[in-house]
């Protein structure tokens, strides 16, 4: 028992009266109550001394007093990013900076070194970081701020239509003193961060895209009838019945169950060959027999070394209940493992969530888990052609569940299993067509990039790209085209750069009166994408951008 406080209680009155007096809102002494924090300074000494010279070597002669490509003059920027007019001008050159693409690659006399763009890089995210702590704090406060380590997650999966989380790489971003991960001061990048993104999103995109034939698929199917009548026809079959009186103690385990006739015979799985005559899909006719599977049992499957390094795994599962009483739960779990050795194994869940189980008796429900093969651990001697260490791997399908009470215990009644990997829809998937849309010009390789470009970068940026900005695209698809076989493979490394770009990891007000004192009005596009990440934390939907560009969300 605590002890209970011998104090008077304080009366409603006297607590208010004690908070107005502590208030720093309401202080009528006159206090000072601005942020107490060190004010930011613009770092003008390591401009001068260290990132000038870089940009007269590597910059000044397409962005000096002889030649202002795109009508920037690199000599003439504001280097004081915190009170000058030109934070949209340094935003720029950060953007083409962590994106390599200035100086041009080809122009070699020109060429910046790792370290030095690094170090430019790192500056400039940094005064950018300052510049925006100040606006917060004064009547030019604006917007700019990377997205968040899930944000950036899903507006990927939104983009492209991948169903699988891309941020294993990025580390969890920074929660602030007030308990936020999306503030300003906290998300900026550095060079290294542009370059992971890169990664990222070409992984996501050669995913998400295809070239040449579908693959065949490696597919697996549990027939229930079939194993129920090889195991009960074999040499004296340990079978039991359901209805005897003996099954109370056998129906712990799992087991075959022919509904019809009650016979039952144990079974906790085995080897799963590759059927190739398979058609994936297809629902077996209605059999009278159904795998039972009890409370916190599983089944494992060993499905040998066939399955492929990467693509979709399916695994299509169609279940019931034992019954419906309402107290209890069951669900389905998946994981994955191998065991090469005595001393080396290892086992992992691979479903993204249990999957409740909520079908009636006779009535089943198909579950269907994806699973991303790329990014699961995997047996690494798989592809040895020697039978040591053990290069087989196992799928085990596990019931977690409370129903383990009563006269009648609830089970999970499973009719039927496939697995198919790599898993398509249709071929090429939807992914791929709503990148490389179809089109009357896609012998023209040029005109066919624009157009994807045009489609992809208003998606991913959230507005239209500019005709200067799809030119520039334009040309890297041409420099990377010689290096690929097809042009979907260049253009997966031009699209990467898209995502690359601060224009899509970034999110920020970039209005005409961005570095005015005026105040500031948005576009529609920029209240459409404000919406989206303030609603669902990723870009806007088709909707959206659709009355967007038509000017009708103010």
């Amino acid at each position: 028992m605590g002890q209970e406080d011998a104090r008077d209680p304080v009366s409603l009155s006297d607590a208010r009266e004690v908070g107005r007096a502590k208030s720093r809102f309401l202080d009528t002494n006159g206090a000072d109550h601005s942020d107490t924090k060190k004010a930011p300074k613009a770092d003008l000494s390591t401009f001068k001394k260290t990132l000038q010279p870089i940009l007269s070597n590597s910059c000044l002669a397409c962005h000096g007093p002889e030649r202002a490509e795109g009508r920037l003059r690199i000599d003439k920027l504001d280097a004081n990013l915190l009170t000058g007019d030109d934070v949209l001008k340094w935003r720029e050159v950060y953007n083409a900076l962590g994106n390599s693409e200035m100086p041009p690659a080809d122009e070699y006399e020109y060429a910046l070194a790792d370290e030095d763009r690094g170090l430019l890089v790192d500056w400039i995210g940094a005064e950018l970081a300052k510049a925006y702590q100040v606006r917060k704090n004064s009547e030019q406060h604006s917007s700019f701020r990377r997205m968040t380590r899930y944000e950036y997650n899903y507006a990927l999966q939104d983009l492209l239509g991948y169903r699988f989380d891309l941020v294993e790489r990025l580390p969890p971003d920074t929660v602030s003193d007030d308990g936020f991960k999306n503030r300003s001061e906290l998300l900026q990048m550095s060079a290294m961060q542009f370059e992971t993104s890169r990664e990222i999103g070409l992984k996501a995109l050669q995913r998400v895209t295809v070239i040449g034939t579908p693959p065949e698929p490696v597919t697996y199917s549990l027939i229930t009838q079939d194993h129920f009548n090889r195991l009960t026809s074999g040499q004296n079959p340990k079978t039991f019945n359901k209805n005897e009186d003996n099954y109370r103690q056998q129906r712990n385990t799992p087991h075959f169950l022919h509904r019809e006739s009650g016979k039952a015979i144990h079974f906790g799985g085995g080897n799963l060959q590759p059927n190739p005559d398979a058609i994936v899909g297809q629902l077996p006719n209605e059999l009278p027999v159904t795998l039972a599977l009890p409370h916190a049992r599983e089944l494992k499957f060993n499905l040998d070394r066939f399955l492929p390094d990467e693509g979709t795994m399916r695994i299509r599962i169609h279940a019931s209940r034992s019954n419906m009483n309402p107290q209890d739960f069951a669900s389905l779990q998946l994981i994955f493992s191998a065991h090469t050795s005595n001393n080396a194994n290892f086992a992992q869940v691979i479903s993204h969530r249990d999957v409740p189980v909520t079908a009636t008796p006779g009535s089943p429900q198909i579950i269907d888990f994806f699973v991303s093969l790329g990014d699961i651990q995997r047996n690494p001697f798989r592809k040895l052609e020697t039978t040591f260490p053990r290069r087989d791997e196992f799928l085990h399908i596990r019931n977690i569940s409370n129903g383990n009470r009563g006269e009648d215990p609830l089970q999970i009644l499973i009719d039927h299993i496939e697995i198919t990997a790599p898993f398509y829809e249709q071929w090429p998937p939807q992914s791929h067509k709503d990148i490389f849309v179809e089109s009357d010009n896609k012998d023209d390789e040029e005109v066919y990039a624009k157009e994807v470009l045009i489609r992809f970068m208003r998606r991913a940026w959230r507005r239209p790209a500019t005709t200067e900005e799809v030119e520039q695209f334009t040309a890297l698809f041409n420099n990377y085209r010689g290096d690929f076989s097809s042009f979907e493979e260049a253009m997966q490394e031009v699209l990467a750069t898209v995502l690359a770009s601060p224009d899509f990891l970034y999110i920020a007000q970039t209005g005409a009166n961005q570095d005015s004192k005026k105040p500031k009005s948005i576009t529609d596009w920029e209240l459409a994408s404000r919406l989206s990440f303030f609603l669902w934390s990723s870009i806007p939907d088709e909707e959206l951008l659709a009355v967007a560009e038509q000017g009708k969300l103010h």
